[in-house]
C-alpha cells in the first residue's frame, strides 16, 4: 500500500455508501498481500459524485451505497490483455478501470483513447486518495473559482499524489491529465 495518508480520518468525512468498498472474498483473491486486501475491503475507492462507479461483482454490500455508483455494464471476469490478466474493478471517469492480479498495479480502458490499456496508478490506495483529491479539492455549489484558483487545485492534486505516486502524471500518461482538462467543468 503506497498510500499512508490517514484513511480513517477521509473515511470519517465521507457520507454514507461514499466509499465503495470490496467484498473481503474478493479483495483476496485479487490482492495476495494482506494489507493491500484489508485497504480494499475497509476503505475502497470513495465513489467521488460519480468519478469512480464499482462493479456489482466486487462490491461489499452496503443498503448505503447509491444505485447510481454500480458500474452494471463491467463484466467480472478477469481479462487477458497483452499487460497480463487485469481483473475489473468499475468505471473510472468514462473509462473501465481496472487491477492487474500479478502486481496490483491500476489500468484504464478508456474508449476514446488511442491506447487500449493505460497504466495509471501503481496501486489501489494511490487510486482511491488521488479520486479523493479530486472530490476533496472540488469546489463548492456557491464559489466562483478563477482560472488560478483552479491552477492551484490542480497544483495542490498533483503535488500530493506524487508525494506517493509519480505515476499518475507521469510524462506520456493520458487519462489524468485528460480527466484534469475538465474537471473544471464538472
Amino acid at each position: 500500500m503506497l498510500v499512508a495518508a490517514d484513511w480513517p480520518g477521509i473515511a470519517s468525512d465521507m457520507r454514507p455508501g461514499g466509499l465503495l468498498r470490496f467484498r473481503p472474498e474478493v479483495a483476496s483473491a485479487i490482492w495476495p498481500d494482506p494489507e493491500d486486501a484489508r485497504f480494499a475491503v475497509e476503505y475502497g475507492v470513495p465513489h467521488a459524485g460519480g468519478l469512480f462507479r464499482i462493479a456489482p461483482g466486487v462490491a461489499q454490500p452496503d443498503p448505503a451505497i447509491p444505485d447510481e455508483a454500480f458500474a452494471r455494464e463491467v463484466g467480472a471476469e478477469p481479462v487477458e490483455t497483452p499487460h497480463g490478466k487485469l481483473q475489473p474493478l468499475g468505471e473510472l471517469y468514462q473509462a473501465d478501470v481496472f487491477v492487474k492480479l500479478d502486481d496490483g498495479t491500476i489500468w484504464v480502458s478508456d474508449p476514446d483513447s488511442e491506447i487500449e490499456f493505460e497504466l495509471v496508478n501503481q496501486d489501489l490506495s494511490s487510486l482511491s486518495y488521488l479520486v479523493y483529491m479530486f472530490e476533496a479539492e472540488r469546489p463548492g455549489p456557491d464559489e466562483r473559482p478563477t482560472p488560478y484558483d483552479w491552477a492551484d487545485i490542480e497544483e495542490i492534486i498533483r503535488e500530493d499524489i506524487a508525494a506517493w505516486d509519480q505515476r499518475p502524471f507521469d510524462a506520456g500518461t493520458r487519462f489524468w491529465e485528460t480527466y484534469l482538462d475538465s474537471y473544471p467543468m464538472m
